[in-house]
């Protein structure tokens, strides 16, 4: 058994054990940090879009439909992204576990992080590892500027969530501490131009601007998303 297996079976024993009591005290924190109205007006960086999912079971009957696969092509994406079956993966914006349970099959002796500032989420994706075997991969209570990862990642993944984060150079330079050696974050996210997701999109030259100013650089781009443009981001040397 390796050592990482071991660790990742600690950390997940650790958080299963401690979580409900991080989540009852964080809860009324969350709704009071997070609101329902759209805010385009506080900074060239801030989400452009805000909303609530508050409702796991509304939200994953939409999020884990079969139909999503033909346009989000997740086997695709996680086969870009996973190079060794014992990454620590950290999936921000983690919801129902859409990506994260994928990402667990592919790193069966690493450790997936489903990371989510919707209390209700969390309990969802934990229970539904539970319920469907996934001892690999766990679910912790992010705040508005911090994710809450208990160790540190091979792989960021943010799908869909990057236009929702506030102060997000501020929010990448942190985030930067949280990378293991040779760690990468990867953005999905709707172009401007695609008929799904929120009214107002960012273009990814935005995204990779704001990711330089954060002590990122461009390393990888995939163009096979019909919907979405997919970028991949390394620390800049000396970062």
């Amino acid at each position: 058994m390796t050592t990482v297996r071991i660790c990742c079976w600690l950390l997940v024993a650790l958080l299963s054990l401690f979580g409900s009591t991080a989540l009852t005290q964080e809860e009324a924190h969350q709704e009071h940090r997070h609101g329902h109205a759209h805010d385009h007006g506080h900074g060239h960086d801030n989400a452009t879009s805000q909303h609530r999912f508050e409702d796991p079971q509304t939200w994953a009957d939409r999020f884990e439909d079969p139909a999503r696969d033909a346009w989000q092509l997740p086997e695709r994406i996680v086969a870009k992204l996973i190079t060794a079956d014992d990454m620590i993966v950290a999936d921000i914006g983690s919801a129902t576990g859409y990506f994260p349970v994928r990402f667990a099959r592919a790193c069966p002796e690493g450790l997936v992080i489903g990371s989510d500032i919707e209390a209700g989420m969390v309990v969802y994706l934990n229970d539904r590892a539970r319920k469907e075997g996934f001892t690999n991969l766990v679910s912790v209570l992010a705040t508005a500027d911090d994710p809450h990862l208990p160790t540190a990642v091979d792989l960021v993944f943010i799908c869909n969530t990057y236009h929702h984060i506030d102060s997000r150079t501020d929010y990448f330079e942190r985030l930067r501490q949280q990378l293991r050696a040779d760690g990468v974050v990867a953005v999905v996210d709707f172009r401007p131009e695609s008929s799904r997701g929120p009214r107002h999109k960012l273009e990814p030259s935005v995204v990779e601007a704001e990711m330089n100013a954060a002590g990122y650089e461009l390393l990888d781009q995939h163009d096979f998303l019909p919907e979405q443009y997919f970028l991949v981001f390394c620390v800049k040397d000396g970062g």
